[in-house]
Order: structure tokens, then sequence, then C-alpha cells
């Protein structure tokens, strides 16, 4: 699995916390980017977002999988 690009609104510091469960590093989305996700899903419920913001979303997805991906690698599932 491979990214083609990183959101435009991710910023380069940052965006990605590592926590530990179980004595496992777990990476997961920062506070920042997770209230920019919060943020769209919001205004998606509201009314239609721009292609732009459709574009960040989806972007943001494709991180969330790619994150997820490398926990499980990491855990061994």
């Amino acid at each position: 699995m491979k990214l083609s690009h990183l959101p435009d609104s991710l910023p380069l510091e940052g965006a990605v916390c590592i926590e530990l469960v179980e004595g496992v590093p777990i990476f997961r989305a920062s506070i920042l980017v997770q209230t920019r996700i919060e943020e769209l899903l919001a205004k998606q419920k509201e009314v239609p977002l721009t292609n732009e913001e459709e574009q960040e979303l989806t972007e943001y997805e494709e991180l969330d999988d790619y994150l997820s991906l490398i926990n499980r690698l990491i855990r061994g599932y």
C-alpha cells in the first residue's frame, strides 16, 4: 500500500502521535488532525463539501487506512 501524497492541510510536524498500548507503540492521528476530520464530517452532514474538501477528507481516510495497516503489522495481525 502506497500513499500518493499527503493532504495539503496536514501539518508536517505533530500530525501523528504514538501511544503505548500493552507495551506496543500504536500510531494515531494527532488531536489537531482528528479535529479537522471531525470538522469536515460535521460540515458534510450540513452541506455538500467543496471538491477540495472532499479530496482532503479522502486523503485523510487513506492516511487513516495506512496507519491502521502499520498498527496491524506492528501487532502481528
